[in-house]
């Protein structure tokens, strides 16, 4: 099945209707071959007449008392599709923008029709449009998300993503935590403008019911957000408010990029979503958590998923090889540097940056340990200083050329590999 209709909430029968017969000629639209069904919470009145609207139109019927979250999990259950839709009924949403949703799926991985971009208008009524306006920027801002419609609920998901996130909130505020969740896992977001005629105009208990959720649920992916296991963790470093992050992460930035911009292939071993990839276009990134590579796709370097204990790269492959902020993660292994520098051509460049205990760095991670409990400092398990980590490198046939240091605590160290190219 190619995509899913779900309508987790029909508050009547009446409203339900009205939708279900539009589907036809709405997905008539859809691209030729297209397969479609509907996955419909029965109401609690007058069930049996939405079934009725549904008889010739390949679908699946269940009932849940539970909240919208209930529901909305119930349905993901049974849907079939490789891409999944939910609205809202009684025309709230417009059956006949699914093609321009479903057009867009090539682009992203979560299209929302967002009644606050472009040409978007929100028919609530003014004093619903402009608090829900408002509402959705203090959440944008408050989580960083670069998404304007957080509310919206007319949406179209790639199945995979529900494979991937555990979905836990209640009522509405599940709508927020899917957007949250997908984000962190590297899945991308876009908007689409769409005209919100909802079936009350005004206030009324959902609305006020929605704001409550949504605030019940903030710091929970607030922490989230900001999190090592946010896929965009290291580029938001990159643009932090926090004026000394930032410019410690651009200080690493510049160092790392003026070592090797002028060599045309190279390789960043444990990028991350760092902006390092894209000050070097030319640069391949290789990490092993899939929500990093996942966020940075679509840029003209390759992204590989691999281990530095094994990478899938031939020997003398790179012109430069970057290797920064990984090793004092992981445990001391002479294997893990002997790769790092396998993958360098003789001649070539290999750039080596960590923590060097031996300067006042031990002082610096307490202190960001105790404001940011959430972060890297409590993972550094290998220790080097500068003699140290000049040491090993350079028993693998590596001659120490030149190094920088970052707030004169981060050691950035560049080495050349000597030797002749293996056979």
């Amino acid at each position: 099945m190619d995509l899913t209709i779900l309508l987790p909430d029909i508050p009547n029968a009446s409203a339900g209707r009205r939708l279900i017969e539009h589907l036809p000629k709405a997905c008539s639209r859809l691209p030729e071959g297209t397969t479609w069904e509907v996955v419909a919470c029965l109401p609690a009145v007058g069930g049996p007449s939405v079934e009725q609207a549904l008889e010739h139109i390949p679908h699946q019927c269940y009932s849940c008392k539970g909240t919208y979250a209930a529901s909305l999990r119930e349905g993901l259950k049974l849907a079939r599709g490789e891409w999944i839709l939910t609205m809202e009924t009684g025309l709230a949403h417009s059956p006949f923008i699914i093609p321009e949703l479903y057009h867009r799926r090539a682009e992203t991985d979560i299209v929302i029709a967002s009644r606050f971009i472009g040409t978007g208008y929100d028919n609530g009524g003014w004093f619903r449009s402009t608090a829900a306006r408002w509402a959705n920027r203090f959440f944008r801002v408050a989580l960083d998300l670069p998404i304007r419609d957080l509310s919206s609920s007319f949406r179209l998901y790639r199945r995979g993503i529900f494979d991937e996130i555990e979905l836990v909130g209640e009522d509405h505020a599940i709508l927020l935590e899917i957007l949250v969740k997908a984000f962190a896992a590297g899945f991308h977001l876009r908007e689409v403008p769409f005209h919100y005629f909802p079936l009350r105009r005004g206030t009324d208990r959902t609305f006020w019911e929605m704001a409550r959720s949504f605030g019940r649920s903030l710091y929970p992916l607030w922490r989230l957000r900001n999190s090592i296991e946010c896929a965009d963790y290291d580029e938001r470093a990159f643009r932090s408010r926090i004026w000394f992050q930032r410019s410690w992460q651009r200080w690493r930035y510049h160092a790392l990029v003026e070592m090797v911009r002028d060599y045309p292939r190279v390789l960043d071993v444990g990028c991350g979503s760092s902006q390092v990839l894209d000050g070097l276009p030319q640069a391949d990134g290789c990490d092993i958590r899939i929500n990093k590579l996942r966020h940075k796709r679509g840029r003209s370097g390759g992204l590989v998923r691999a281990s530095v204990f094994d990478l899938p790269f031939r020997s003398d492959a790179y012109d430069a090889v970057i290797f920064s902020q990984v090793i004092e993660h992981l445990p001391q292994d002479p294997r893990i540097l002997k790769e790092v520098v396998r993958v360098a051509r003789p001649g070539g460049i290999v750039v080596v940056g960590t923590p060097d205990y031996g300067t006042w760095w031990t002082t610096i991670e307490k202190i960001y340990g105790a404001v940011h409990p959430g972060g890297y400092a409590d993972e550094h398990i290998t220790h080097y200083t500068w003699a140290t980590l000049r040491a090993e490198v350079e028993s693998l046939g590596c001659t120490y050329i030149d190094h920088t240091y970052v707030y004169c605590a981060e050691l950035i160290m560049r080495f050349r590999k000597e030797g002749t190219p293996s056979t």
